[in-house]
């Protein structure tokens, strides 16, 4: 008799193999056992990565301003050691004139002399404007940067840390926003930039990566749209829609705000600048509109290979309000992701006949520990 083809946690399959080759008189136990298995937790969801090489980029931002300050100091410096000698001169021609005039003449130059300086001298007006330009450029970005930053595209198991083979994804955009625009809520800029990923390999499965540079500073969100995969343990396709964000030179305007896509999770926590342990909120849009009761997974990559009692301690999952809101504790600092999932329309499956579409939407970000940079 064959063994029965089924999703199986781990421990009962000798369980279940043992069972399939009992008599025929004791396959009465069979339907029990699968009653186990369906209460037992599901093998491993597969995620796909969407990770940028770092969770911000500031430090540019700071070497340049820290540049640009010393450079102002250097000149008023350089200035003020200029005008104390050309003081120095007049000081000294000063004394040799007054010895050849007479009393009355020195009265009036002392007058003269004291009314001088009592007002700004007009070479003492650089060093202002270049002191206040030096603390507007210390808190304000610079309008045209040039920096870069590489994302990782892949798939996996996160708690495992395992990797997947994954094919090229449907789409990749990138999308900028700007709080000084007139509608400030939209984004800035938005930009198709499938052509730019390149097969790779990460943890020894076939995986994709994109290097983008970044010209202005901003809110980065970066979006994939994967294409539908058979999942065997579910009888049916799965499809991920995936973001994450990127704060560029101190600039994080929009990350409380939708991007318009059909299915996605916005924050409403911050997703940066986050120190483990760590309240965090969202909120699940279906076509722009909250969703209450839609399940949604919490994970982390398990870098650190942290074992668990029982498969229910890999992830957490719960329900969203009636205002499409969740909210969990991150407890440790690491790459975190939130994934809502929803039926979508049925896909022909490997039978020609309609198969379920599992259409997930996953939304990265970073924790840091207690004392940890980023």
């Amino acid at each position: 008799m064959p063994f029965l083809s089924c999703p199986v946690s781990r421990p009962l399959r000798p369980i279940l193999r043992c069972a399939c080759l009992l008599s025929a008189h004791s396959l009465i136990l069979v339907p029990l056992l699968l009653v186990l298995v369906l209460a037992t937790p599901a093998l491993a969801q597969r995620a796909t990565l969407l990770i940028p090489s770092k969770p911000s980029i500031e430090s540019s931002l700071v070497t340049s301003t820290r540049a640009a300050a010393t450079e102002t100091g250097r000149k008023a410096v350089a200035r003020e050691e200029k005008d104390e000698k050309k003081k120095e001169s007049a000081k000294t021609s000063g004394r040799e004139e007054s010895t050849d005039r007479g009393a009355d003449k020195k009265t009036g130059d002392k007058e003269a002399e004291g009314k001088k300086d009592t007002s700004p001298a007009p070479n003492q007006l650089p060093e202002l404007v270049d002191a206040v330009n030096a603390s507007i450029y210390a808190s304000v970005a610079p309008q045209h940067i040039k920096e870069e930053v590489d994302l990782l595209i892949g798939g996996m198991e996160p708690f495992r840390n395992h990797g997947i083979a994954m094919d090229p994804p449907r789409l990749f955009t990138i999308y900028r926003f700007d709080r000084d625009l007139a509608d400030p809520s939209q984004p800035a800029h938005r930009e198709d930039r499938l052509g730019d990923i390149e097969e790779i390999r990460y943890l020894n499965q076939k995986a994709w990566g994109a290097n983008v540079g970044l010209d202005r500073p901003g809110l980065y969100e970066f979006v994939i749209e994967t294409q539908p995969w058979w999942e065997p343990y579910q009888a049916g396709y799965a499809q991920h829609i995936v973001k994450t964000m990127l704060p560029v030179y101190g600039e994080g305007w929009g990350w409380h705000l939708p991007l318009g896509l059909s299915f996605e999770i916005v924050p409403a926590t911050r997703p940066f600048g986050l120190l483990a342990p760590a309240l965090f909120t969202g909120k699940v849009l279906v076509n722009g509109k909250p969703v209450d009761s839609i399940p949604v997974r919490i994970f982390r990559i398990n870098t650190e290979n942290v074992q668990v009692p029982t498969p229910w301690h890999e992830e957490m999952e719960l329900r969203t309000t009636e205002n499409g809101l969740f909210s969990v504790v991150l407890n440790r600092p690491g790459w975190w992701c939130c994934a809502a999932t929803q039926q979508g329309a049925p896909l022909k499956g490997p039978g020609g006949q309609p198969s379920p579409l599992y259409l997930s939407t996953l939304l990265w970000f970073y924790v840091d520990g207690q004392g940890q940079g980023n």
